[in-house]
C-alpha cells in the first residue's frame, strides 16, 4: 500500500523495533539502524549498515522516545557504545523529509526550524498521551504488587493526581477491589473520581502551597503530580510502612532528600510503558506517527 515511501528509524529500544515492525507490515519501505544485536522480530524491515543509508531516500525519519538523553546524542540504548549526533542527521535529513522523534530538546527543534526541515515531537500527541496512561497504570500496578505484603484487594491506596494517568491506574486498582481515594485540586474531577467508585479528597491550596490532609493508614500512595506535593512536612507524618511510587515527570512530586531521611521507601517509575510493554508502547507510538503522516499529507487519510 505505501511501498513508494521509506521511513527510516535510527536508535531507540524495543518500542522502535516494535514500531518497525507495524510500519513494515503494513507496506511502507522501512529502513533501520541503531538497534544494536537485538534479535527480536522487525518483519520485513530493513536493518541498515550505516545510519545514512536508512536516512537516504526516506520521506520521514524517526527518532525514538526520548529522541536524545542529554539532548545531543541519539537515544540507543540497544546499541550503547553507539555515538550519533542529533545534528549530524539534521544535516543528512532530505529535502522536505519529516524529523520526527519524542521529547525533542528546544535548542534541536530551533535548529531543525532554522535548516527548514520540518520537525514533530510525537510525544506532544494527546493520542499518544491517553494510550500511554494504561501500560503506566499496569506497570505501576505490577510494582505494588511486587512490593507490598498484602494483596491488591482490599488496599488502602491513594492517588495524587486525576489526569490520564491517576484516571486509568484508579479504574485498574477498583477492578481489583483495592479501597482508593483520589486527590486532587479540581472539584469536577474529583466529582468524576466519586461517580467512578473512588472516595474523593480535596488537595488543598494555600499560599500557592499544596496542602495534603491525612493519609494515616493507607498501604500504598501513587504520585502523578509533577511537582513536590510530599514535601517534608507531609513525609514527617507518613508511616514509614506506606510504599509511595513516584510516576510523575520530573522533577517528581516527592522531596528525595526529606524521603530518605525519615526512611521512607519511594519507588521512581518513569517511562514504564517503554520498560513494561514495549511492543504495545510500540504500536501506540506507531498510532501517533501514521496520524502525523496522514495530517501532514505523506498518506491519504486513515
Amino acid at each position: 500500500m505505501y511501498e513508494n515511501i521509506k521511513i527510516g528509524l535510527l536508535g531507540g529500544d524495543l518500542r522502535q523495533l516494535a514500531l518497525a515492525r507495524r510500519l513494515s507490515s503494513i507496506g511502507f519501505e522501512t529502513a533501520v539502524w541503531g538497534l544494536g544485536v537485538c534479535t527480536a522480530e522487525i518483519g520485513s524491515a530493513v536493518r541498515c549498515a550505516g545510519w545514512r543509508d536508512a536516512v537516504r531516500g526516506s520521506t520521514a525519519v524517526v527518532l525514538p522516545l526520548p529522541a536524545s538523553q542529554d539532548g545531543v546524542q541519539l537515544n540507543c540504548p540497544l546499541a550503547p557504545e553507539t555515538e550519533l549526533r542529533l545534528t549530524h542527521i539534521m544535516n543528512e535529513v532530505p529535502d522536505g523529509a519529516l524529523l520526527l522523534g519524542g521529547k525533542f530538546d528546544s535548542s534541536i527543534k530551533q535548529l531543525a526550524h532554522k535548516k527548514h526541515i520540518p520537525i514533530i515531537d510525537y510525544y506532544e500527541c494527546e493520542e499518544l498521551q491517553i494510550k500511554n496512561a494504561l501500560p503506566t497504570a499496569e506497570g505501576a500496578l505490577a510494582i505494588a504488587m511486587n512490593e507490598l505484603p498484602i494483596t491488591i484487594f482490599g488496599c488502602m491506596a491513594a492517588i495524587t493526581g486525576y489526569g490520564r494517568v491517576g484516571k486509568a491506574l484508579a479504574k485498574v486498582l477498583c477492578a481489583l477491589g483495592a479501597k482508593v481515594t483520589v486527590i486532587a485540586r479540581s472539584i469536577e474531577e474529583l466529582a468524576w473520581a466519586e461517580i467512578n467508585g473512588c472516595t474523593p479528597m480535596r488537595l488543598e491550596t494555600k499560599n500557592n502551597v499544596s496542602t495534603l490532609g491525612n493519609l494515616e493508614g493507607y498501604d500504598v500512595i501513587f504520585n502523578t503530580v509533577p511537582y513536590k506535593i510530599f514535601d517534608r512536612a507531609v513525609l514527617e507524618r507518613l508511616s514509614k510502612d506506606i510504599l509511595i511510587i513516584d510516576l510523575a515527570t520530573s522533577p517528581g512530586g516527592i522531596d528525595s532528600f526529606a524521603a530518605k531521611e525519615f526512611g521512607h521507601k519511594v519507588i521512581w517509575a518513569l517511562s514504564l510503558p517503554g520498560k513494561v510493554a514495549p511492543f504495545t508502547a510500540g504500536n501506540i507510538i506507531g498510532d501517533c506517527i501514521l496520524e502525523i503522516l496522514s495530517r501532514e499529507g505523506v498518506i491519504s487519510q486513515l
